[in-house]
């Protein structure tokens, strides 16, 4: 290499040396920029603040804000707490994804917590308002779990609770609307509240209207012995101790217009003795209470000597002899009378006693009023001699009463987990002369809980129960047979000797999902069970039916879409009929009021014709010679068969089952917790003193009259002139 190119070498690299380097590029997230935010649920006026920026949410809940980088924006960023209108304020949620994706212009969603300011009210049941201060608690509860209890002042203060909260879905944030349940509200010391009964969305609704159960109950009380008002007015002792006393007014009956519901013990103030009784009050009523009466009293007294001075007389025959009270007889002339000596007819003073003492029993029990109509429980009709069972459900919630629902009932959107709704609807099911309900149960510990509710309640009011295992899933897919084997075995174990039950000569279960299984895998299954359980399957035609043959015990159609006017349900339930019989089997045949299944996505309606429709199913069902009726429904609200009594239809579908049973529904009755007591007929405890009392008298009595007319009762001769009258000779 020549100098020269050398030389020029060298000058190169110093030049590339002194050269500054090119610059290089900054990323996008170092970058100040404008960050894009969607707030969910889009809410005009919400605050942000980021890098000492602020921006406020337009109408469609949208901002923009400068940011000096994205980067590590998350701690930056604040959603400031803000009251948006007077009555909802809102809190940061969360983000979907980082806000560090707000980089190369992306909209960021941000969820937000709402809060929502409520209020309420008091009524009664027909809209009268009801002061705040005489509720001393109450009790909300979320659907997420939150229970919120007020006392005091808080009653009365406007109250903040959540109103919505944010959730991740497959489509970004989503925002999901919270809603309340009124547990309870206390008014001297009771419960004035179906438990869930009241359901509050804030989202839509800021302004509760909470019905109380108060109930107009009138007092009057009569003589315990003898139909005549006393007592001069009654002490009403509530449930939380407090006592009130209420003089009765000139016509004999104090009225409280506005007694909560609960049970309260009543007790009559003068006119002689009253027992406290308790008194249970969950509708408009009546209550009569007894007053042991100075008269009742002394007749008592008087039962009492009469049984002792019998006692005594039996025992002491001088004393029986000095205290005969002759009754003068006619002479008969001489030639009338025959040689035989005649013992003039006298009365002892235990037998006037026990005379009079009957007549008084006697009295007292024509004194009392008649039973009333109705009260006792529907006998058997000649209408329907086979069991009538109607399907009922247990899977309420508070949240069922929002889907796919256009009636609901009159006792309110309950839930299945109160005993009172269950005692209530054995009682209006009871009363319209139906036998018992088929139970939807699957082993859960939800509704094994409730289950067993159901069973005690049914077990107190002499009801029976059936079991409609439900051995599909949601998506209305068969459980496994070995899920359905255990459940069998459990419900065996726990009721299968439960006279509650007691239908059939054994519990009966019908599986709803059997015809998923051929017959071979039916009759595996239900080996075990059938030995303690009558285990019907739910065949729907009658080639099912014989290809089951005797794997099970029966069938019970859920047929409840039927239209019953016209021959053709008539011909097939009797065809099914026979088919079941054929193999030994029961028949449940079903009666529906109508159906409506629109709401679950089905076009099928069948018009309820004010009870035509329900007549026609009942005469078809009893046409195909059922072993019992399986009526659909007692409450499924989803396909709209429901007969019990409800905001559309009020009592009619109950009140023509009734009429179609032969019984005359008395829905009072069958509502009254205390039926067993205001329909009890009978002498109370002094008249069944004094009853006993009379038989007591009545036997000394007996066994006095029994020695006088024995021969060994007779007088000697010699003792005659002493101890009688003896007729003079009278010439002839």
């Amino acid at each position: 290499m020549t100098a020269r190119r050398l030389l020029r070498v060298l000058l190169g690299a110093v030049a590339v040396l002194l050269l500054p380097a090119p610059a290089v590029a900054a990323p996008a997230s170092a970058l100040p920029g404008t960050l894009k935010i969607q707030m969910v649920p889009p809410i005009k006026g919400v605050v942000v603040t980021v890098d000492g920026n602020t921006a406020r949410s337009d109408p469609q809940g949208r901002l923009r804000v400068r940011v000096r980088n994205f980067t590590g924006l998350d701690q930056r960023f604040t959603v400031v707490p803000t009251e948006v209108s007077p009555d909802r304020r809102v809190l940061l949620d969360r983000f979907r994804g980082s806000l560090d994706h707000g980089v190369h212009s992306r909209t960021v969603e941000v969820g937000l917590r709402t809060q929502r300011r409520v209020t309420w009210r008091y009524a009664d049941r027909d809209g009268a308002p009801v002061p705040v201060d005489r509720v001393t608690e109450m009790r909300l509860r979320s659907n997420t779990g939150e229970v919120i209890e007020l006392t005091g002042a808080d009653l009365a203060r406007p109250l903040w609770v959540a109103e919505s909260r944010t959730q991740q879905g497959p489509r970004g944030l989503a925002s999901k609307q919270l809603y309340y349940v009124v547990d309870t509200v206390m008014v001297d010391g009771t419960s004035v509240v179906n438990r869930a009964g009241h359901k509050f969305v804030p989202w839509e609704r800021q302004d509760w209207l909470i019905e109380l159960l108060f109930f107009k109950v009138s007092f009057t009380a009569d003589d315990m012995f003898f139909a005549q008002r006393a007592g001069d007015g009654i002490r009403l002792t509530r449930a939380d101790g407090r006592v009130q006393r209420l003089p009765f007014p000139p016509d004999g009956t104090v009225l409280v217009p506005d007694l909560p519901r609960g049970t309260y013990t009543v007790t009559v103030l003068g006119g002689g003795v009253s027992f406290g009784r308790p008194v249970s009050i969950s509708r408009d009523q009546q209550v009569t209470l007894s007053v042991i009466s100075a008269v009742d009293l002394a007749l008592v007294v008087l039962g009492v000597l009469g049984v002792a001075v019998g006692l005594v007389l039996v025992g002491r025959p001088a004393l029986r002899r000095r205290l005969r009270i002759p009754l003068p007889r006619r002479v008969r002339p001489a030639h009338q009378r025959t040689g035989r000596w005649r013992r003039p007819l006298r009365l002892g003073l235990g037998s006037v006693l026990a005379v009079l003492l009957v007549a008084v029993v006697v009295g007292v029990v024509a004194s009392r009023p008649a039973r009333a109509a109705g009260s006792p429980a529907p006998a058997p009709s000649a209408a329907a001699p086979v069991p009538v069972l109607a399907h009922y459900y247990l899977w309420f919630n508070p949240t069922s009463w929002n889907r796919a629902k256009i009636d609901y009932p009159q006792l309110g959107r309950y839930s299945s987990d109160d005993t009172e709704i269950m005692r209530r609807h054995v009682r209006m099911a009871k009363a319209a002369g139906v036998t018992g309900f088929l139970v939807s149960w699957k082993h859960t510990p939800q509704l094994d809980d409730r289950l067993a509710k159901l069973v005690e309640v049914a077990r107190a009011e002499d009801f029976r129960l059936g079991i409609v295992y439900q051995g599909l899933d949601f998506s209305r897919k068969p459980l496994p047979l070995a899920t359905v084997r255990a459940d069998l075995g459990l419900f065996a174990d726990r009721y299968a000797a439960d006279a509650v039950f007691d239908v059939f000569d054994k519990p009966v279960v019908v599986w709803n999902g059997s015809d998923r299984f051929t017959a071979a895998e039916v009759a595996d299954t239900v080996r075990a069970a059938r030995q303690r359980l009558l285990v019907l399957g739910a065949a729907k035609s009658t080639e099912e039916v014989a290809a089951y043959g005797t794997a099970l015990d029966g069938h019970a159609y859920y047929w409840s879409s039927a239209d019953p006017v016209g021959g053709r349900t008539r011909d097939r339930l009797a065809a099914m009929s026979r088919a079941v019989h054929l193999h030994g089997g029961l028949w449940i045949a079903p009666v529906a009021p109508g159906y409506d299944g629109r709401q679950l996505g089905g076009q099928r309606e069948v018009d309820r014709r004010d009870g035509e429709t329900l007549r026609a199913s009942f005469a078809a069902a009893r046409l195909s010679q059922p072993d019992a009726l399986g009526v659909i429904s007692w409450n499924e609200f989803s396909e709209n068969t429901h007969v019990e009594p409800s905001e559309r239809f009020g009592a009619r579908y109950l009140e023509v089952l009734a009429d179609l049973l032969g019984v005359d529904i008395d829905h009072d009755v069958a509502m009254d917790s205390q039926q067993e007591h205001d329909d009890h007929w009978g002498l109370p405890a002094w008249g069944a003193v004094v009853a006993s009392g009379g038989v007591l008298a009545l036997l000394p009595l007996w066994v006095f009259l029994r020695r006088r007319r024995s021969p060994d009762g007779a007088v000697p001769p010699a003792q005659r002139g002493a101890d009688h009258d003896v007729e003079a000779p009278v010439d002839s």
